[in-house]
Order: C-alpha cells, then structure tokens, then sequence
C-alpha cells in the first residue's frame, strides 16, 4: 500500500471517529479528531465543513463561520457548507453574508421543478428559503435600526461632555493632590480614545483601493473604551464608515485573524510566529484582539445583543487566557500588552457586563443564568483581590489606570452580585419571605460595597447607593434606618453633577433622583400628619408616583 493510500485510510479513519463523536455529543473530541484528518489532507472540503458541524453545535459561530467559508472555498458547490456559513453568519448578526450564503446554497440545488426534487433536496430548499428569508427580515430591521444610534451625540455644546467638564477640574485636583475623583479616570481614557478617532479619521483612501493612514489607532480607541466605556461617543453620522476603514486598514497591515475563531486564531498564531518571529505575530495577534473587542463591545451598546456580544468577548478572552499560559515565559516587548493581566481584566469585565445584559434581556435562564453571572463576579473579585497593586510605580504616575483596571472592575463584579441577589429575592419574596429578606440584606451589602468603590464624584457612587437603599427598601427597613441612607445619596448627587451631569446615563440617574425626591417628600408628609412614625416600614412609603 502506498502513503497516499495510508494517508486516505487515516483521513478517513478519522473522520469516522470524528462522526461518532458528533454523534454522541462529545463536540470537543469530534472537533480534534476532524482536525487531525485536516492536517493530512487540508483540501478535504467535507472535513471542514463537519468541523463548521460542530462548532456550530457548541456555538462557536466565528470558527463555524470560518470552517465553512474554507470548504466552500475547496468546493463552491458544497450545498451543506454554504448553509452552515449562512447559519453561522446569521448568529453573528452578519445578515447580508448570511443572505449570500442562502442564496448560493439554493443555487447549488438542482433547477429543477420542486415536484421533481428528491425528499431531500426539496427538504434543503424549504429550509433554506426559511433561512433566506429570516435573514432579509432580520437584514431590514437591522438596517432601520442603524439611523437611531445612542452613541451619537451633538457637539454643540463640548462642555457639556463628562471628559471637558472632567479636564476644567484637573488643575485643582493637581494642585491639592486630590486621588478621589472619577477625573483621573475619564480624562486619560477620553485623551486615548480622542487621539485613537483622530488618527482614524485621517486614514485616506486611494484610487487603487488601498490605504494610507497611521496604524495604532485601534490600539488608542480601544484602550481608551477599556479604560472607562463612558468615553465613546460618535461625533459624526460616519463614524462607523470610517471606523470599518480604519479596522480594514490595520487588519491588512497585521495580517490579523479576524474572520476565523479562536481554534482558527491559535493555530495562524503558531504558524505566524515559527515562520515570521514576535515582531509579525504580536501585530496580528493584537488587532485579532482588538476587532473582536470593538465587534463586541458595538453588539452591546449599540444594539444591545448580548449573544454576539458575549460570543466575541468570550472569543478574545479564551485567546488572551491561552496565550498567557502559552508564553508565560515570553516578555511583554515580545508578546505584546494585550496579554498582560490589567488588558485581561479588562475585557474580562466587559464579558462580565455582556453576560449580564443577557440576563436582564433573556431571563428565563435557558442560556444566561444567574448562578453563571454570580461565578463571573466572583472569580473577578477574587482575581483583582489575588492581584492587588502594591507599591507599583505605574498606579501611582497613573491614578487613572489604577482606578480603571483594578478599582473599578471589582466594583462592577460587586454590583453584580448586588443584582444577583436582589433578583433571586424578587423572586421568592411571595413563596419564601424569610429567604427573600436574606437575599436582600446580601444585595444591599454588595451594591454598597460597590458604592463605595467609587470615588465620591463618580455617578456610579450615586447610583450604587441609590440600588443598596432599594434593597433595604423592599426588605422593609423601619424608617428611622433608612433615613440615614437619603443623606449620602443627596450629597453624591450634588458631587457627581461636577463631571456627570450630562453623561449618557443622565435619563437613568434622572429616574432615580426623582425616586428619591419622591421618597423622602412622602415620608416628611407622612410623620407630619401622624401617618407614620419612626418605626414604619419604609416599604409602605411609595417610591413612584401612581400612574
């Protein structure tokens, strides 16, 4: 027998092996033994598109979008690996890909009248009319959609924006050495951010359809969102136009992964480094990194889809956290930043935020549970708690970094399981009161530690303790408890106007200002007419006026 020969048998060896454990369910061994057969013969379309099979099956969309497309590549005929790239293009939300998958997919099926389709060829065109379909519907509403974006703002009035009013305080800050202010934190990330559009929006293109342009932009823009999410904002009706130019732009000069997954991602990264070394992998690895956290981090604000969003935020965290264990050993002027703890923590916080997005939209726990959203927080607080600076030259030249990658990410894990906790009390306060009560008493102690990571001057101070007030508001603390709790929030309110007045979240913290005003009028008028006393339940006093 001759190598072809064994070559073909342990391809075909494997793929059976691979099958079963599709089969079985055992997606993870099925996608290693498809891998092994595409190693040994790497113009095999149906390996590919069985490893797009599985992927899909574990929802990893971006390597099940990627696997397809290279078996469609092998064999654009390929009816089964054209309908799984539209799958797998549609859970991203790339609609119009999806379409033209759709299509090809039909048009790779007979011409022929349905009547005289086989059972299994008219069976694919009903199914992939309904995709087609389900795409172009999905398509238009995203289209419609775009024209309202909540990031982007007027900037007819800059000092009005947190980051000017934030830039107006710093010389007083500077000259009493004033550390507790959210300044230090919005200012640096603005300054990045800013720096990052405006290199964007210098990016010329030209008439050969490449590119001229300053490459680091991404790195600022993205650096300056994970230093304080606050700070995005869009100044121009083409900000994402020119933003896609800019990605376009950096991925061609990386030679980035950014339409494969991670499995896709780890093996480019390996072949990149041992034929082209540190200084050719780092890039890409980097602007990898970088795309897949903007993609997330616009599915999350702008449209507010916490499945795309965690499926690329999970994505660059598992490539993060498998390159850290893979090169622990490699210096940071080699393998680059983004693998350095506090870049980690960073996107591992807005994974965080993601996840819990999908919670508050899609409660009914099949996919986003709060037990999962509870380990997040924790494994958090216990990570920055494990890692906390001490004496580090960097925190103290930078104030704004420490609050931004240490401070704040386990303020945010600790309001978590503030809302985890209060969410499971909504829940079995009309079956268990007793363990209602404890599970409030545990969401007040966690949104106050969480208040109380802030600096004073930081909108989220008020807000966190706005929240804890709530807990002790449904847990029907007496009165003369909860009365003390208006005070601080009053003069957090007045402190955070200085910088937050007009932030993005102003219609929320509006809302619950008006709460509070709402509150304590009706506890004044209430002791004042005998109503109630000291003693009352806080519970009987209404927080919103009746509609």
């Amino acid at each position: 027998m001759s190598n072809l020969d064994d070559t073909k048998t342990s391809v075909e060896k494997l793929k059976a092996e691979g099958n079963a454990f599709h089969t079985q369910g055992h997606l993870e061994d099925a996608i290693l033994k498809y891998t092994e057969a595409i190693q040994l013969d790497q113009g095999n379309a149906i390996l590919y598109a069985n490893r797009s099979a599985s992927h899909l099956s574990m929802k990893n969309y971006l390597d099940a979008a990627c696997d397809a497309r290279q078996a469609v590549v092998i064999d654009p005929s390929y009816t089964k690996a054209w309908a799984r790239l539209a799958k797998a293009t549609h859970a991203l939300w790339q609609y119009d890909q999806s379409i033209k998958a759709w299509k090809r997919a039909l048009e790779t099926l007979p011409v022929i009248s349905v009547s005289q389709l086989s059972p299994t060829d008219a069976h694919f065109k009903q199914q992939f009319e309904e995709g087609l379909k389900a795409a172009e519907d999905a398509h238009a509403r995203q289209v419609s959609g775009e024209s309202s974006n909540p990031h982007l703002v007027s900037m007819n009035d800059p000092s009005k924006m947190p980051w000017n009013r934030a830039m107006a305080l710093m010389p007083e800050l500077e000259r009493t050495q004033t550390a507790d202010s959210s300044a230090w934190v919005i200012v640096p990330a603005y300054r990045e951010f800013n720096e990052g559009v405006q290199a964007m929006k210098a990016l010329r293109l030209l008439p050969n359809r490449s590119a001229y342009g300053h490459y680091g932009a991404l790195a600022d823009i993205t650096n300056g969102i994970l230093r304080d999410r606050r700070v995005f904002h869009m100044d121009g009706a083409n900000w994402l136009d020119q933003y896609r130019n800019q990605l376009a732009f950096e991925i061609t000069q990386s030679g980035a992964w950014v339409d494969g997954g991670v499995e896709h991602a780890k093996r480019q990264a390996e072949n990149t480094l041992r034929e082209k070394g540190w200084d050719t992998a780092r890039k890409a690895l980097a602007i990898t990194v970088r795309s897949w956290f903007m993609r997330a981090f616009l599915e999350e604000g702008a449209r507010r889809n916490a499945r795309v969003a965690t499926q690329f935020y999970g994505s660059a965290l598992t490539l993060l956290e498998w390159g850290q264990t893979k090169w622990r050993d490699v210096s940071r002027d080699d393998r680059g930043a983004i693998f350095e703890n506090t870049f980690v923590r960073g996107v591992r916080r807005y994974y965080l935020s993601a996840y819990l997005m999908g919670v508050k939209d899609h409660g009914d726990g099949s996919v986003y549970t709060l037990d999962r959203a509870e380990a997040l927080a924790l494994a958090m607080v216990k990570e920055v708690s494990d890692n906390w600076p001490r004496g580090n030259e960097e925190y103290v030249q930078d104030r704004g970094f420490y609050y931004s990658f240490v401070v704040y990410p386990r303020a945010e894990a600790y309001s978590t399981l503030g809302f985890v906790n209060m969410e499971r009390a909504h829940a079995c306060r009309g079956t268990d009161p007793e363990t209602a009560m404890r599970y409030y008493s545990a969401a007040a102690e966690w949104y106050l530690k969480a208040a109380e990571s802030y600096p004073e001057d930081d909108e989220f101070h008020f807000y966190f303790l706005k929240i804890a007030f709530e807990a002790c508001w449904h847990r029907a603390d007496p009165i003369r408890d909860i009365l003390p709790l208006c005070q601080p929030m009053q003069e957090a309110l007045q402190k955070m106007r200085a910088i937050w007045e007009f932030s993005s979240n102003k219609g929320t913290m509006n809302e619950h200002v008006q709460q509070l005003i709402y509150f304590n009028e009706g506890v004044f008028t209430g002791l004042i007419s005998k109503l109630y006393t000291l003693d009352t339940p806080s519970s009987l006093v209404a927080l919103h006026k009746p509609e």
